[in-house]
């Protein structure tokens, strides 16, 4: 029975698994016919929603001619659409109905009622650019404005819009406009006229020059030419970033001097005084009016939105326009809301990191068209980014019709097509070896990290943050040793206790107090009063003195003791027998002070010499030590000189003898060996262990401690030795003291180790410096020939910590350099870029990355060097383009600084096929696949030598938790920037900061 029992239920629990099975299988089964048909629904919808838009394109384009304005015909002409090879009949109905783009049935339309819809919506998109354009201003005031100019009538008016015959609107084709004080190239000329057939037509557009082309001046020209041309002179509202500013103010009122600009900064205060003179009730200004140009910054049009919504404005130029490469952003949507008629986008790199950036830009432009974001993201994630990443291959004919969606809205000219009016760019990789501080230090780090720990470091929330310090790491090493461990300084061991309270150090600073010792030794020794009074001082009951007494009473040089004959031997050298026996019975240091006083004969031959350029007569008799001649010595100085009382202290023979030019190299043979030889820059030898101040004596007596002092810290004696401190030879001036009364100073010889000094300090060998890093070893060749060919130099850097281990080289080198980073205030920028260009003394410029890629025309430069190269290729090319760039002559020539075999090799390798994907987009290359697969790989193939640990990583960190993976990709996007430019800064302007704070750049 029990049996039995058993049975029934182990075949009933079988029943129910197969049942669950088969229900498994049918659901799967649903589910995938369903993906399948919203796959092709999807697909059918994408297609539409491209077709609608290339076909509005295609007529643009027929209109703007951006192809031959880009003298691109080596590709050939570019299919038009999918559905026009298709042989659909696209003719739109005479009055176009836009059709909703979620209410069309995907799954069941057929593909020529689709195609019609397309054709439909993008006629009813241009009617409404259209219609809006002309209703800016009102019918009425631009029937007027075009009579009153003797303009012709716009096609706006009359023409029918028809996609079967897209060239019936005509073109335009205008010259240089007068009001413009220079003179455009021809590539600008057709720049200009590519602008004015945008702003004919209602369209905005990107003007997307390669760096350096003279995208401003282009900007510039076609506001002169509606000024000159329809009689509109604004309002023009110019956005760009802060550190540009400056740079657009100059350049309008250069150009077109009848404009007049509003700068539109500062404080709150100062902008609420500026918007005094807006004029809100004319859309359209004139000559006569305030101002008809407005040059403000991000920070500006986010802070004050609501005031620059209230204005109609004629024209809109975006400076840089990745500053709105965010559709998210409160900076994109507040421009977004502007009224405007038309937006000129200017941007030298229109395609940095992703396409999303790219769509951000075509829908600020044409948001009637580029609103589907979803779509259009998933478009170009699938099919352009992954054949720049996963070795993908991209469809040639989705490259070509993005192509066609682009071309009309964005003019891009690079400077090949301009090269006979631009010097040649060379770019040179110049790879360099590691030393072997190096290479500890690197395989130190290398040895620390395995596979293992990379999976465990890439699995968590910041797991590319992770990674992102290790690379950081590596980076110092190959840039230099000491960012990573400097070297340290070097000194004995000082056996003192140093003052350190806060009442000596506020103290210390006054002039009356007499500092002499801060540091004191921590042995003390006290000597009680009693033997100070009857042993060390001189006294009834002790001997002390009375030697020295007896020997001053039989001196040869007491005056009683002198014979005849030495008498008359003083009279001949101006001596009186009183300043004889007072040099006596001084030492050799105070004889030495006495020496040097200045005389009236000294300063007559120093005016003889600098008046006429050659020294008095009695100074070339000095030709020994022991020449009679007369000389402008003291008669303390003679006595010194001919008794030889001081030896081997210097007399003023010596510097008479330097004047001579023929005698002065025989003179000092010994010292200009030494310094020839470089022996006074020699480390020294042996380093004392340890050093003390003199043992601290303790006394009661009252008259100890003044005793003491004055034997210790001679006031005269200090300074005479040390320069007269500036305080007070200002008084001495002020109280009017003869020169020849001044206390003599600076008499402390010179060290014989220039490296050292005085002081038993010993600091970092800079020659040391430069060989431990093999990248500013090559620099420092590099330098020196560029140095030798009159070449300047630009010297780009990542990270400030190493411009200022740079700022120290250059100072030893005694190279002129001036130095520019994101920490330079406006103002200093401004001059620090004005001295560049017109200093030609200055050798180099160092700047930041960063810095170097905002608004800086640096074409005085002709040479330039990445010390180390951005992950980025589009901050590199922005770098080097201020040097090659509109105004250059020379030859611009471009050293990357590489380690063979490190990170950076590795990295550079993955910037150049980054440089692939604006090859793809921009001029429909289809470039070699890379091998990165994404942003996190990416970092760990940096860290590994191959790819197969780099995707092992990869496979083993993927989180299986989806809200840890968007957390990680979060922190990645947020952090990897910041900590690849290291304490850089940036000259842009953050939109956090509080507007009424942020202060006016002065001119």
């Amino acid at each position: 029975m029990r049996e039995m029992l058993n049975f029934w239920k182990r075949n009933e629990r079988e029943e129910k698994e197969l049942r669950k099975r088969a229900e498994k299988e049918l659901v799967d089964k649903a589910k995938r016919e369903e993906d399948a048909r919203e796959a092709k629904r999807q697909s059918r919808k994408l297609n539409f929603l491209i077709t609608q838009t290339e076909l509005y394109s295609h007529f643009i384009g027929k209109k703007i001619r951006t192809d031959e304005i880009e003298n691109a015909g080596e590709h050939g002409p570019v299919a038009l659409t999918h559905g026009l090879k298709s042989g659909y009949d696209i003719e739109a109905p005479s009055e176009a109905v836009h059709t909703d783009l979620h209410s069309i049935d995907f799954e069941n339309e057929k593909d020529e009622d689709l195609v019609r819809q397309a054709a439909a919506n993008a006629q009813s998109a241009l009617l409404a650019t259209q219609g809006k354009a002309r209703a800016f201003n009102g019918d009425a005031a631009n029937g007027a404005r075009a009579d009153a100019n003797g303009s012709r009538t716009t096609p706006d008016d009359d023409d029918d819009l028809n996609f079967q015959n897209p060239t019936s609107l005509g073109d335009i084709s205008i010259e240089q406009p007068k009001l413009l004080s220079c003179t455009l190239k021809e590539y600008q000329v057709k720049g200009l006229n590519w602008l004015a057939n945008l702003y004919d037509q209602g369209i905005n557009g990107i003007l997307a020059d390669e760096m350096g082309l003279g995208k401003t001046v282009q900007s510039i020209a076609v506001l002169a030419y509606l000024a000159e041309t329809h009689g509109i002179w604004g309002p023009f509202l110019v956005v760009s970033p802060a550190s540009t500013l400056h740079n657009w103010q100059q350049e309008i009122a250069k150009f077109v001097p009848d404009f007049k600009v509003l700068p539109y900064w500062g404080t709150g205060k100062d902008r609420k005084v500026l918007r005094k003179f807006w004029d809100r009730k004319n859309p359209t200004y004139a000559k006569d009016a305030p101002f008809h140009v407005m040059v403000t910054s991000y920070q500006m049009v986010v802070a004050d939105a609501q005031y620059f919504q209230r204005m109609k404005w004629q024209y809109m130029i975006l400076d840089e326009a990745q500053a709105i490469k965010s559709s998210s952003s409160s900076r994109w949507k507040s421009l977004l809301s502007f009224q405007c008629r038309n937006r000129l986008l200017l941007t030298g790199t229109p395609i940095q990191n992703n396409m999303q950036e790219l769509w951000a830009l075509l829908h600020f432009i044409m948001p009637s068209l580029f609103d589907s974001h979803d779509e259009f993201s998933d478009w170009f994630a699938k099919d352009i980014e992954s054949h720049a990443t996963s070795g993908a291959q991209l469809n040639e004919q989705q490259l070509r019709r993005l192509h066609v969606i682009l071309k009309p809205f964005m003019l891009r000219r690079i400077k090949k097509n301009v090269q006979s009016e631009l010097g040649d760019k060379i770019e040179i990789d110049v790879y360099c070896g590691m030393t072997n501080r190096q290479k500890k230090l690197y395989h130190m780090l290398k040895s620390q990290i395995s596979v293992r720990d990379l999976i465990e470091r890439a699995r968590g929330e910041d797991g590319a943050q992770s990674l992102m310090n290790l690379v950081m790491q590596f980076r110092k090493v190959c840039n230099h040793p000491d960012l990573f461990e400097r070297a340290d300084t070097s000194s004995p061991f000082s056996f003192a206790t140093f003052a350190s309270t806060a009442s000596f150090v506020r103290e210390a600073a006054l002039p009356q107090l007499d500092v002499q010792y801060t540091a004191v030794n921590q042995i003390a020794y006290r000597v009680p009063k009693v033997v100070y009074r009857e042993m060390l001082l001189p006294h009834w009951n002790n001997t002390i003195g009375l030697k020295q007494k007896v020997l001053e009473m039989m001196s040869v040089y007491r005056e009683e003791n002198m014979a005849k004959e030495t008498r008359g031997w003083l009279g001949l050298v101006d001596c009186t027998t009183q300043e004889f026996t007072q040099l006596a019975k001084q030492d050799e240091l105070a004889r030495s002070i006495r020496g040097n006083r200045i005389t009236h004969s000294q300063i007559e031959d120093g005016l003889i010499e600098e008046l006429y350029g050659y020294a008095s007569p009695h100074k070339r008799l000095l030709i020994t030590h022991e020449s009679g001649g007369k000389s402008s010595l003291t008669a303390g100085q003679k006595v010194i000189q001919e008794v030889n009382l001081v030896d081997g202290l210097s007399t003023d023979s010596d510097s008479d003898l330097s004047s001579v030019s023929n005698l002065s190299s025989l003179f000092n043979v010994q010292s200009n060996t030494y310094t020839a030889m470089h022996l006074n820059t020699l480390d020294p030898a042996a380093i004392s262990p340890a050093s003390a101040p003199p043992v601290d004596i303790i006394c009661s007596d009252a008259s100890f401690a003044p005793q003491r002092d004055d034997t210790l810290f001679n006031r005269e004696l200090r300074l005479a030795l040390m320069p007269m401190p500036l305080s007070m030879e200002l008084g001495l001036m002020e109280q009017k003291v003869p020169l020849l009364d001044y206390p003599p100073a600076n008499m402390l010889p010179q060290p014989l180790n220039a490296k050292t000094g005085h002081a038993s300090i010993q600091m970092p060998s800079m020659e040391r410096f430069i060989t431990e890093s093999g990248k500013l070893s090559k620099l420092d060749e590099l330098l020196v020939d560029l140095k030798a060919n009159d070449h300047r130099v630009l010297l780009y850097f990542q990270m400030t910590k190493m411009m200022d281990l740079m700022e120290e080289y250059l100072t030893y080198k005694l190279y002129k350099y001036i130095r520019l980073d994101g920490s330079s205030k406006l103002g200093d920028r401004r001059d620090l870029v004005h001295d560049w260009q017109t200093k030609p003394e200055i050798f180099i410029f160092i700047l930041s990355t960063r810095a170097g890629g905002l608004g800086i025309n640096l074409t005085a430069a002709d040479t330039v060097i990445f010390y180390d190269s951005d992950w980025n290729p589009t901050i590199d090319s922005q770098a080097m383009d201020r040097a090659h760039r509109l105004g250059q002559t020379r030859q611009v020539t471009v050293y990357r600084l590489l380690v063979k075999g490190t990170i950076e090799e590795r990295m550079r390798d993955r910037a150049k096929q980054k440089e692939h994907v604006q090859q793809v987009v921009m001029e429909g290359k289809a470039a070699p696949a890379p091998s990165a697969k994404d942003d996190k790989r990416e970092v760990a193939m940096w860290l590994l030598d191959n790819d197969e640990d780099a995707d092992e990583v990869l496979g083993a960190s993927e989180p299986s938790n989806k809200r840890i993976r968007e957390i990680s990709g979060k922190a990645r996007n947020s952090k990897l920037e910041d900590m690849y430019h290291e304490g850089e800064g940036e000259f842009d302007d953050g939109s956090s900061a509080a507007p009424s704070r942020m202060d006016s750049p002065r001119n």
